[in-house]
C-alpha cells in the first residue's frame, strides 16, 4: 500500500479503505468528568464489570489491606478480564451474573471493595506532572 502521510483525514481515509464502507460523520461528544465510577455496573450485553480503587495505582498488599494477594487469588478463577483505567485503578470485567456473588464475596473477604472514600482521595493520584501528564495541575520540568 502507498503511504498517504498522516493527519486526521488521511487516517480516516485508509481506515474507510480497510473496512470497505464510509464512516458516518463525528458527532458531538462532552466528557462531563475524567474521574473513574468504583464499584458495579452491567454493560447491554449482560456482563458486569466493577472498577477497584487503588491508592496512585499501586497493586500492593499492607497491614489489614491484602489487595495484591486478593487480586492475585482473584485471577486464579475469574474467567474475564481485567483492564487498567487511565486513572490508576483496576476493573474486573466480563463478570458473569451466576459468577458475580463468588466474586463480591472475594472483594470483600481481601477488602478490594474499598471505594467509600472522600472525592478528594478517590480522585487522587501520582503523577508525573506536565507535560508528559494530561491530569496535572502543575509542571514538572521548569523551575523557579
Amino acid at each position: 500500500a502507498e503511504y498517504m502521510g498522516g493527519g486526521a483525514d488521511n487516517f480516516r481515509k485508509e481506515l474507510e479503505r480497510r473496512l470497505g464502507y464510509k464512516l458516518e460523520e463525528a458527532r458531538p461528544f462532552h466528557f462531563d468528568t475524567n474521574t473513574d465510577e468504583y464499584g458495579w455496573v452491567k454493560d447491554m450485553n449482560g456482563k458486569w464489570h466493577c472498577t477497584l480503587w487503588l491508592e496512585n495505582g499501586r497493586v500492593i498488599d499492607e497491614p489489614g489491606l491484602p489487595f495484591r494477594t486478593g487480586l492475585r487469588e482473584l485471577a486464579k478463577f475469574h474467567k474475564g478480564t481485567f483492564r487498567l483505567t487511565p486513572n490508576q485503578h483496576i476493573v474486573v470485567s466480563d463478570v458473569d451474573e451466576a459468577d458475580k456473588p463468588k466474586i463480591e464475596a472475594h472483594l470483600k473477604e481481601y477488602k478490594m471493595n474499598n471505594w467509600e472514600h472522600s472525592g478528594l482521595r478517590l480522585s487522587a493520584s501520582a503523577c508525573v506532572a506536565f507535560p508528559t501528564c494530561g491530569l496535572a495541575m502543575a509542571e514538572s520540568e521548569r523551575y523557579i
